[in-house]
């Protein structure tokens, strides 16, 4: 029995969640991502995986209320954050109003999971973006609905198609319940992610690994980073020679391979959820291309863009940005954040080197597959950064010595 058209298949854990005879599990595939797989010999066909895959029911979208640039002031609080830190201040002001909030975190083997926290100390592991699917689990989505029967208010950050497999899974709307979508690029097989940090921590012989991440309000924007207990960077190492010669670029084959589209999930390609209309309350990303053609009167880089999809969601933020003192807000059209990203408004595009890549990661495995794929780009990338380093570098030296 096939829940859903098998290519179209997110790994929501709908399913699995609304299975009550458990039987169904979720396995990788030969391309490494994982498929829920039926035990015929428990199944009583009684369907409700069938009427729990968000792939298979009508779900109701959206079109924006309205469009923020926002950003939390606290530098040192929204320094891991992705961009404006929004998550972290929707999360901390559902916390203080005794909710649950539920999002992405690594689980004590680095394992990027859906999960939850009620504590304002934890949020802090929950924040910054993760370039990997996570995994939603078996209990998750029974959780969430266990605190909405409870009365709890629960704030719900995922992916587009994890909050599509939510709300198909809860059958109904809940007052109590606010969902916020990320603006999704697509995401790669959790395969792919463990088997890149595996090879990297047996190659720079990585020890007490405490951190992965991706971007940040640092030096370590769009950049794998390992992170230790102590909170020192462990990879790529922070020496001179590395930093002139740029060898660290060189390094980065899983983020490249994710932002060139080369490595995405199948599914992500042809995207149910990356249009104009949203299926959260909340949309939440990067303001990209914010006051490239409309004048903004701050600095524009890694800024939050918050849209505001329905009344509950609009509430919800009214509320935050009165009573959050550190946090900046102004509204913008949100016909400006339309101009600059494919995820709102169509799937990113396949790269013509996938098929290659799909194809070599079935015979050998991710991480040899994605350094021949890539090999040569990355070359090329590596000189490229190098220069650019040694332009700042002259560019310098040539300054008057007063200057120093």
């Amino acid at each position: 029995m096939n829940i859903c058209d098998y290519y179209k298949c997110t790994a929501c854990y709908a399913c699995i969640n609304a299975c009550a005879h458990h039987c169904i599990s979720m396995e990788e595939d030969k391309t490494g991502s994982l498929h829920p797989i039926i035990d015929e010999e428990k199944c009583i066909h009684c369907n409700l995986c069938i009427k729990s895959c968000p792939n298979n029911v009508e779900l109701e979208f959206k079109y924006p209320i309205s469009c923020h640039a926002a950003w939390i002031t606290d530098k040192e609080k929204r320094k891991i954050c992705a961009s404006g830190g929004i998550g972290t201040a929707l999360s901390e002001y559902i916390i203080n109003q005794k909710g649950i909030v539920f999002g992405s975190r690594y689980d004590k083997n680095m394992l990027p999971i859906m999960t939850y926290t009620d504590s304002i100390a934890e949020i802090e592991k929950f924040k910054g973006s993760r370039y990997v699917q996570s995994i939603v689990g078996e209990e998750t989505f029974k959780k969430v609905r266990f605190f909405l029967q409870k009365n709890i208010k629960v704030l719900f950050i995922g992916t587009p198609c994890q909050i599509a497999g939510l709300k198909s899974f809860l059958h109904k709307n809940y007052e109590n319940l606010i969902t916020v979508d990320l603006i999704c690029h697509g995401v790669c097989p959790t395969k792919y992610f463990t088997d890149e940090i595996s090879f990297l921590k047996k190659k720079y012989k990585l020890k007490n690994i405490a951190d992965i991440r991706f971007r940040g309000n640092d030096n370590n924007n769009f950049n794998l980073s390992i992170w230790n207990e102590k909170h020192k960077r462990i990879f790529p190492r922070n020496n001179f020679i590395q930093k002139i010669c740029r060898t660290d670029q060189g390094q980065q084959y899983y983020i490249k391979s994710f932002l060139l589209g080369i490595s995405l999930r199948e599914n992500c390609y042809s995207c149910n959820y990356a249009h104009p209309q949203r299926i959260s309350d909340i949309t939440i990303g990067d303001f990209i291309g914010l006051g490239k053609k409309i004048p903004f009167n701050y600095k524009a880089a890694n800024i939050s863009s918050v849209i505001i999809n329905t009344e509950k969601g609009n509430e919800l933020y009214s509320q935050l940005v009165k009573n959050t003192h550190n946090l900046t807000s102004i509204e913008r059209p949100y016909t400006e954040r339309l101009q600059y990203s494919p995820s709102l408004l169509e799937p990113y595009h396949r790269h013509n080197l996938n098929p290659i890549f799909t194809k070599e990661v079935i015979k050998s495995g991710y991480v040899k597959a994605i350094r021949l794929v890539l090999r040569n780009y990355m070359k090329e990338y590596t000189k490229k950064c190098r220069r650019q380093m040694l332009d700042k570098l002259f560019a310098k030296l040539s300054l008057p010595l007063k200057r120093f």
